[in-house]
């Protein structure tokens, strides 16, 4: 299995992992082969990379760290809370409780987490991914931070709900693709108030819950909003969806702008460390993530081209990869995997966003 671009895809090429369309369901599913039609669907909804069946590289699948029935149940929970229609109603708080409790259950019954982001989805998607994505990251942080079970259960439904507030802000300002204007700006920043209120008054959380909505956008200098509050007013489950909220905004494709890479995001964390994020909760997030995903080109110091085959949970930065050209641009014509673990004298230089295998 490995990830190219979709401009490259050709007919009857075999889908690795499903796509899922706007409303969180599967599009297109893995095992399918292309078509022509196919592939131009796919382009329309702003697909930009997907991932297929290659015999050169022995993946057959990544694992996610929940299952695919719970994803699907997160993703009809998040588009329920999301719904104007709900707004003004309990119903939907009891579900959200049971979906982050499966949750928790199965995160902690997984003894090393490596995440590889490698879920494939349509531009329109974009809250309800991060929604979920959010959910998994903060709890994984709360995890590492030795949280008990109900002070994880705040955690996991106040980051699944963070960003209520702006089913209230105008589709045409979210989505804009050129700057902002103030008045756009201000209106933007209203959501984690409306939020908070949203979560407080009419969902009835507590105010555990509650407060992620309303402070994940302050910064410890205090340039953050809606107060500008500073470090030690900040309370730390805020401060954790700060950190994973900005990550998996940086690593999406959106509307206005495409996504960065893993290990650019991950860069931009640590630069902002002590003036925006916690240093402590960032540091404690890389060690989950996977800086290069499974199946993704890279390129290494010494000019071999090959693709990450396998993340090492204990070095996200140093994964095995499988060389398929050496320095001198030709192609291996056997097999050679490196383990950047085992070979300091190797590292990554750059992610290609396409190799010809």
């Amino acid at each position: 299995m490995r990830r190219i671009l979709l401009k490259n895809a050709k007919e009857n090429m075999v889908l690795a992992k499903d796509i899922y369309s706007e409303d969180g369901k599967v599009l297109v599913a893995s095992g399918q082969k292309l078509t022509n039609n196919m592939i131009k669907r796919l382009k329309d909804f702003g697909v930009y990379d997907i991932y297929i069946v290659d015999d050169n590289i022995d993946i057959v699948e990544i694992e996610d760290v929940i299952t695919k029935e719970i994803k699907e149940e997160a993703f009809k929970v998040v588009n329920t809370a999301f719904s104007a229609e709900y707004i003004n109603t309990q119903e939907i708080t009891p579900e959200i409780k049971v979906l982050v409790s499966k949750i928790i259950s199965q995160l902690l019954e997984q003894k090393e987490v490596i995440l590889n982001l490698c879920d494939i989805r349509t531009v329109g998607n974009y809250t309800l991914f991060h929604s979920l994505n959010t959910t998994i990251f903060s709890l994984l942080v709360g995890i590492k931070l030795n949280y008990d079970y109900d002070k994880l259960l705040s955690l996991g439904m106040g980051t699944l709900l963070h960003d209520i507030g702006k089913v209230k802000i105008p589709r045409n300002i979210l989505n804009k693709r050129g700057p902002l204007q103030e008045k756009e700006y201000e209106m933007i920043k209203m959501h984690t108030i409306m939020g908070y209120d949203i979560l407080n008054s009419e969902y009835k959380f507590d105010q555990h819950v509650s407060e992620i909505a309303l402070y994940h956008h302050e910064r410890l200098d205090g340039s953050g909003y809606p107060f500008g509050k500073t470090r030690d007013e900040i309370p730390q489950t805020a401060k954790i969806v700060a950190v994973v909220d900005v990550f998996d905004a940086l690593v999406s494709d959106r509307e206005f702008r495409k996504r960065l890479k893993p290990h650019m995001a991950i860069e931009y964390l640590l630069n902002s460390c002590s003036t925006h994020f916690d240093s402590y909760i960032v540091s404690k997030f890389v060690t989950f993530i996977s800086l290069f995903q499974v199946g993704t080109p890279v390129i290494l110091n010494t000019r071999e081209k090959g693709i990450v085959v396998h993340n090492n949970p204990r070095f996200p930065s140093r994964p095995i990869v499988r060389i398929f050209y050496d320095s001198e641009g030709r192609k291996l014509p056997y097999k050679k995997d490196i383990d950047l673990a085992l070979n300091f004298h190797y590292y990554i230089v750059d992610v290609l966003e396409d190799i010809e295998l």
